[in-house]
Formats: C-alpha cells, sequence, structure tokens
C-alpha cells in the first residue's frame, strides 16, 4: 500500500465510510505482554543528517499505536528539540472536514466496487466481510483503492494494532512540532491524486494482499518498524503488489522530488525533523539520496 495511505488513517476512522465497527479490545494479560515487549524492545530508526556543522534529522513515523507506547524514544524527543522545522508528508493531524469532500468527490452514485471485480476475487471479499463483520458495503460507491485502505485499516485493528492518533509516532512527532514551521513534502490534495492514478490491476493485487494476510502485513511491518528493523521493512517494501512501473511512480519518484526539497532547506541553513513513512527511508530512500547530494548521513545508534 502507498506509504501516503497511512497519513489518512487517522481521518478515515472518523468517518462513517470506513469505520462502522469496533475491533475486539484484547485481553488484560494481552495487553500487559505488549506494553512490557514494546518498552524492552523500542528502537524506531533515526537518521541523523549534517550539513556545515549543523544538524537534522530523518525519521520514520506511522499512524498506529499500541498499549504501552505513549511517548516516542528519548533519542528521537533529543533530535526534535534540536529542530527548528518540521517536514513531513502533509500536516497532520488530517482533519475529517478536510478529507469528507475530497472522498465525496469521488463517489458514484449506483456505481459499484464490489461489482467491477473478478468473480473470485468479489467471492473472496464477500467471506472476509462476513467473517470479520466488516462495513464493506458502506465502501461500495468508493473507487477500489480506497475500499482497500479502509478494509486495511480496520483488519489491522482487529489484528492488535491501535489507531490512537495522538499517541503514534506521526501524531506524537507533529505536536511536539506544531509551534514550528511546516514544510509539506506532498499534501492532502496531491496524495489523493496519486491514489487515484494507481492503475486497476494493482488495486486488485493490493485487494488480494489483503486478503491473504488478514490484517498481519500491517503487524509484521508495525514490529519491524518499533525495533528498528530497516531490513525487514525494507523487505516488505519489496514484495509490493505493485508492478515495477507503479512502485517506481509511488515510490522513487516521490523519493527524489521530496530530497530535493529537503536539501534546499538544508542548504538554506534550516534544522529539519523530517518524519515520513518509513518505507520513504529504505536502501534506495532518503537517507541516499541525500547522502548523494553531498550531505553527511548516518544512522543513530540508541
Amino acid at each position: 500500500m502507498p506509504q501516503f495511505a497511512l497519513a489518512l488513517f487517522a481521518a478515515l476512522s472518523c468517518l462513517n465510510v470506513a469505520c462502522t465497527a469496533t475491533p475486539e479490545a484484547p485481553a488484560a494479560t494481552q495487553v500487559a505482554a505488549r506494553a512490557t515487549a514494546s518498552q524492552a524492545d523500542y528502537r524506531p530508526a533515526l537518521w541523523s543528517v549534517e550539513h556545515q556543522g549543523r544538524r537534522s534529522w530523518l525519521f520514520g513515523a506511522l499512524p498506529w499505536s499500541e498499549p504501552g507506547i505513549s511517548a516516542l524514544p528519548a533519542p528521537v524527543q533529543e533530535a526534535l528539540s534540536q529542530s527548528d522545522q518540521l517536514a513531513s508528508e502533509l500536516r497532520m493531524p488530517v482533519s475529517p472536514t478536510e478529507v469528507a469532500p475530497l472522498l465525496a468527490a469521488l463517489r458514484k452514485p449506483g456505481a459499484s466496487f464490489r461489482a467491477g471485480l473478478p468473480a473470485e476475487l468479489g467471492t473472496e471479499l464477500d467471506q472476509m466481510c462476513q467473517q470479520q463483520s466488516l462495513p464493506c458495503s458502506a465502501l461500495d460507491s468508493l473507487p477500489p483503492f480506497f475500499v482497500v485502505a479502509a478494509l486495511h485499516k480496520l483488519m489491522a485493528q482487529k489484528a492488535g494494532l491501535q489507531n490512537q492518533e495522538p499517541q503514534s509516532s506521526m501524531g506524537l512527532v507533529h505536536r511536539a512540532m506544531k509551534d514550528k514551521p511546516l514544510l509539506e513534502l506532498e499534501g492532502l490534495q496531491a496524495g489523493f491524486q496519486l491514489l487515484q492514478s494507481i492503475p486497476e490491476a494493482d488495486q486488485q493485487a493490493l485487494l488480494r494482499r489483503l486478503l491473504v494476510s488478514q490484517g498481519q502485513d500491517s503487524v509484521q511491518s508495525y514490529a519491524a518498524w518499533r525495533r528498528g528493523d530497516m531490513a525487514a521493512l525494507q523487505a516488505k517494501l519489496e514484495s509490493s503488489a505493485f508492478t515495477p512501473a507503479t512502485r517506481e511512480r509511488v515510490q522513487r519518484q516521490r523519493d527524489q522530488a521530496w530530497s530535493l526539497k529537503i536539501a534546499q532547506r538544508l542548504r538554506e541553513g534550516q534544522r529539519l525533523f523530517v518524519a515520513v513513512a518509513p518505507g520513504h527511508l529504505g536502501s534506495e530512500g532518503l537517507p541516499t539520496l541525500l547522502q548523494a547530494q553531498g550531505f553527511k548521513v548516518e544512522r543513530v545508534a540508541y
């Protein structure tokens, strides 16, 4: 799933089209166990970027949270305090009042997402929606990608993740930097246009993968992010359901464009804290691209 969609989940959760079901709460013993594990193994990746004696930072942030996590690690908090400007995909939190008109414009009365699927895929979707009590019928007039995004969020919640935006890593970053200038790397409108442009075949491939994973892709990616395992996150990215052409457009071209915006601010003397979805920090992502432009980029050990 394109990384931009992660930033929309918090807003989607407040819309009737996406969140009419409530995930079951985990047992108290499960909550306690997860909290202990989270505190013991909580080292999401952080990079320093140096230019002419000034240090900036790259951090992969998510809209998910889990029991036991209510603050960013100390090195990340310190990096935030040393930064004078935030650079991120878009302004957070995303307001439902911003998203609702965009989704409403995409709705096609009388159109059916379900009717456009191959028969076998449609049957599998119907079975999954029934088994997990998901509100699929409320999504049927939306384009395929937005249906998959909403279902992805709901299934991840059922698999144990929580969409509590103020306590998520992305929410905590934006809250810590709320009084400082923001460099918006993409913006809400551009992100929606990107999602609309994804070929239907790729969108159906995303749905197939979602039906197979039953939300576990999100759980596994979150666990890898939490322990700072960039190799595991990179493997998830490389196993994307997208074709190489679509992956080039939604990942590499955006990384290149963002790296140029970030580099310009760094050369102007800004101390940036760059918070983007972790997929943009892989082996061909922002750390490598900024290093190629002459900046000293190092992974922070902690």
